[in-house]
């Protein structure tokens, strides 16, 4: 057994981050685990006295809460033992606090020259003995980077990231140890506007400028140990400021470099009061450089420009070797689609989405410093006319989340939806979850962050980013007596307390926990998250009943294509229906969250009133036979997935959303909230083949159009493109949105088979079908990582393989399917056995094939030509001699024999029984088998 690595707060090694709490985790590795192992934890302080001692305890996790009073600036190392069986394992690791009260000796400083877009501020200093321990503690408005002696510190960009500033802002802490060496040194920090003072914001088209200030400042103190003691530098009015060579920056603007600003003009250092109520350690994971693109291909337009393709749609910059003449000034431009063979850059709005560059003709490596783009392509401006594409590299900018999923299939096309679902990820979590990368907006949106935090959390660990973003939707909550913004920070709008996207605060901690075992972020949270639902409770008792969310204005299901809105921006399902459901959710949430919390008083009232919703919804929405009041994809997909069906009307609902998937010629019409709970509102009701023969569809609107369509990415609308790559013109199209991309989390869930029952239980289902032959995929669950593969083999499609990893402290209950007996590393066992901690080969014989085999919900084109097969089923169709008659057959082509079902009842037609739907299955079946 191996003992990998110990997180801190899911951490790995944190350095100067807030420590409310401690959760300290650690994950082992092995074949197979012994049977009883115990666990030790020992911390020490930086003066090597022991802290926290666990004592030997039953290993039946690998977690520890440790409750100690941490001190500022103090390193603390963690110690942990393992033992079983006369063998022992340890490993060590650390984390470090930071100020954790705020700075003592520096000062805010900048300039008062306000039309200045970047600035640096600088200080000499002497170093007169050996250092043996250096840090940096600092923060600035708007972004900022450090330098010493003209090195760039760390390796993070766009710090401090994007919160409400005026609340609070985030210190980082560096390790400059090896950088102080005795002798002279400069520390220098430059700073540009970002999010903080650039143009910026969603409620005037380009946003506007000074959101929440208008002066440049930074604050710093740099400290070192030597034989003497304690030395501090300070910022204060003693530091130099002058301009910069970034002339100008901005989130939607792009940047200005100008390497010729060696002349920099000094301006008089200003000292200003804090302008944030709270400076917090950092509480952001940091925004760093990960993947590199190279060129894949050169164009040059008809209008003779050169375009470079990198492969990949991706948040982030271009950089590029400068092979320049002093005084050279080029420019790069940024865009997702190229269109009629020229760059196409409508859809980025107002942002202007470049960056210029002049050279000083030394030769370096050459990107921006306090912005960032969303692009595939590019087009160079005033470039040589020979450039060497090897020069020039797309490189990937996103929250430093460990990467925890894989997902592979026999499907190539859904490997790349895969993929393009990660990039939509990793391009839209740059500290907070925004809504695309490339235009005028770039906003953390509530309801988008909150559909796919599941789907998140199964590709990255996204813990700690969760923890932030929710910190900032309860900052703006406390501004506005619980009502929650529709995206956070709040910048420029005043619109919120809107179904779905309120309900990010009740889901995002809640999916947190269920994915990690972690309560810290409910214990954190719980105030807001109840804040929401009372928010939500006074609001309904305003309009006219406390238990239903009703007549408010609200997004609906957002771009849905079922449509009556004649902006066409949101679906028919009932807003009042959506609202009221989802009230319900976050009730229940609340509701469970206080019972994990101990809080008796606080579950017995959410839980009265999550049971008094469900009742006025079910009487609102449902008539007295059970049938509810709309027949849209996403309302029966919301009903069924929440629970809210009275019992009486479940199997007329699951019939209900099998026609509307029918009557849409077997596809999808939902939006943002019904696309989702659509696939696993399928599975869970006993039409998996159902769910799959969407998933894997490849006409519009679907995931794999999109893919054939060339994205790399998820796309804002499904049809972002239309079926000759032509982009839609509407004012709002992102070719890097990842909502639908939510359709993973039903992929680990439903397809890989997995269920989180508890923090260490789970349960193994996978969702085997004829569509695909193999599915591999591992994902971190509570205890460690979780592996799965399954296969179908064998001439019949019969012969069903499966490899298991499962981590130690978890217990996995095996449901498979079509299955009576298994062997489990060569043993003879019975399905539904559970399984401990280790690594597991199982066979089995499926009790029906697997066979790919047409089906009631085929279209009938997919068949109609195969005169054998068409035969045998003029006894098990009722209306099959009607189809034969002359047009009949090509004019429902595009129909399955369950759609057509539904319309042959208004000619005369008996319908289909499930009893006939089951024999026509089984004939193809016994077709395909031949």
């Amino acid at each position: 057994m191996e003992i990998q690595k110990i997180e801190i707060n899911h951490l790995d090694k944190p350095l100067g981050y807030r420590f409310d709490s401690l959760m300290i985790q650690a994950f082992v590795k092995a074949v197979s685990y012994p049977r009883s192992l115990e666990k030790h934890l020992v911390i020490n302080d930086d003066l090597n006295e022991v802290v926290f001692d666990s004592g030997w305890q039953e290993a039946l996790d690998l977690k520890f809460y440790p409750k100690l009073q941490l001190q500022a600036q103090t390193r603390y190392k963690v110690l942990l033992e393992l033992r079983a069986n006369q063998e022992s394992w340890q490993k060590v690791t650390w984390f470090e606090t930071g100020l954790m009260s705020g700075f003592s000796w520096g000062k805010w400083i900048g300039t008062n020259k306000k039309e200045l877009h970047g600035i640096s501020l600088s200080k000499e200093f002497s170093i007169n003995k050996p250092v043996y321990k250096a840090r940096l503690y600092l923060t600035g408005l708007g972004l900022y980077e450090a330098y010493l002696d003209g090195k760039k510190i760390g390796n993070e960009y766009l710090a401090p990231g994007f919160s409400d500033y005026n609340y609070y802002v985030q210190v980082a802490t560096h390790d400059v140890t090896k950088y102080l060496t005795p002798g002279k040194h400069t520390l220098s920090i430059i700073l540009a506007d970002g999010w903080y003072r650039g143009k910026f914001g969603i409620e005037m088209h380009g946003g506007r400028e000074n959101q929440y200030g208008d002066t440049l400042k930074a604050i710093a103190e740099l400290h070192w140990q030597d034989e003497v003691g304690k030395q501090v530098l300070a910022t204060d009015d003693s530091w130099i400021c002058q301009t910069s060579q970034v002339v100008r920056s901005g989130i939607y603007y792009g940047e200005d470099l100008d390497m010729l600003q060696s002349k920099k003009e000094t301006y008089p250092v200003v000292s200003y009061p804090q302008p944030s109520k709270y400076v917090y350690d950092r509480i952001s994971l940091p925004i760093i450089a990960h993947e590199q693109f190279s060129v894949k291909k050169v164009m040059t337009t008809r209008k003779h420009d050169v375009i470079l393709d990198f492969g990949q749609n991706l948040a982030g910059w271009v950089e590029f070797e400068d092979m320049l003449a002093a005084g050279q000034k080029v420019e790069i431009e940024f865009g997702e689609i190229i269109q009629n063979g020229e760059l196409y850059r409508d859809n980025l709005r107002n942002a202007r989405a470049s960056f210029t560059y002049v050279s000083d003709g030394k030769g370096q490596i050459v990107h921006p410093h306090f912005t960032y783009f969303g692009f595939r392509y590019v087009r160079l401006i005033n470039f040589p006319t020979e450039i060497n594409p090897a020069n020039f590299k797309a490189v990937a900018l996103y929250s430093d989340m460990e990467e925890i999923g894989t997902f592979k299939t026999s499907d190539n096309l859904v490997n790349r939806l895969y993929q393009n679902v990660v990039w939509g990820l990793k391009s839209n979590f740059v500290d907070i979850p925004t809504d695309c990368p490339q235009r005028d907006e770039r906003l953390g949106w509530t309801g988008d962050a909150g559909i796919f935090a599941k789907t998140a959390s199964y590709i990255m660990d996204t813990y700690q980013f969760f923890t932030k973003y929710a910190l900032d939707i309860a900052v703006e909550q406390s501004k506005n007596e619980g009502r929650v913004p529709l995206y956070a920070p709040a910048i420029d709008g005043n619109d919120g307390g809107k179904a779905v996207w309120g309900d990010a605060i009740t889901i995002i901690p809640w999916i947190s926990y269920q994915r990690s075992g972690d309560a810290t972020i409910l214990r954190k949270y719980i105030g807001a998250m109840m804040s929401w639902v009372d928010w939500i409770y006074d609001r309904a008792e305003k309009l006219g009943n406390p238990y239903l969310w009703l007549g408010d204005d609200q997004l609906g299901d957002w771009l849905a294509l079922d449509t009556e809105d004649i902006m066409h921006l949101k679906g028919k399902t009932p807003d009042d229906l959506i609202a009221s459901a989802y009230y319900y959710y976050s009730a229940r949430i609340v509701a469970q969250t206080a019972e994990i919390l101990k809080m008796k008083h606080e579950r017995r009232y959410y839980q009265q009133l999550a049971k008094q919703i469900k009742a006025a919804f079910q009487a609102e929405f449902f008539t007295k036979s059970g049938r509810l009041i709309t027949d849209t994809q996403t309302g029966l997909a919301v009903v069924l997935n929440f629970g809210l069906v009275p019992a009486c009307g479940k199997q007329q609902a699951i019939k209900k959303l099998v026609t509307a998937v029918s009557k849409n010629k077997n596809s999808l019409t939902t939006g943002f909230v019904g696309t989702p709970q659509l696939l696993p509102a399928l599975s869970a009701n006993g039409y998996h083949e159902l769910a799959m023969r969407l998933f894997l569809s490849e006409h519009y609107p679907s995931w794999l159009f999109e893919v054939k369509q060339g994205a790399t990415t998820i796309w804002e609308r499904w049809n972002s493109l239309d079926e000759k790559g032509m982009i839609a013109d509407n004012g709002m199209n992102s070719l890097n949105h990842y909502s639908s991309g939510a359709v993973m989390q039903w992929a680990f869930e439903y397809l890989m088979g997995l269920k989180q029952v508890g923090e260490h239980e789970i349960r193994i289902s996978p969702g085997l079908t004829p569509k695909v032959s193999l599915v591999a995929a591992k994902t971190r669950i509570s205890d460690g990582e979780f592996g799965l593969t399954w296969q179908i083999k064998g001439v019949t499609k019969q012969e069903v393989s499966i490899e298991l990893e499962i981590p130690y402290g978890t217990s996995a209950k095996l449901e498979l399917p079509n299955c009576q007996n298994i062997v489990v590393n060569g043993q003879k066992m019975e399905n539904e056995v559970s399984l401990g901690a280790g690594k597991y080969q199982l066979e089995y014989q499926a009790t029906s094939s697997y066979v790919e085999s047409f089906d009631v919900q085929s279209p009938l084109k997919e068949f109609n030509q195969n005169k054998n097969l068409i035969a045998g089923l003029k006894d098990l169709v009722p209306f099959w001699d009607f189809l034969t008659l002359p047009g009949n057959m090509k004019y429902f082509e595009d129909y399955s024999l369950l759609q057509l079902e539904n319309e042959m009842r208004a000619i005369g037609f008996a319908p289909l029984s499930s009893t006939d739907i089951k024999a026509i299955n089984a004939y193809f079946q016994k077709y395909a088998l031949k």
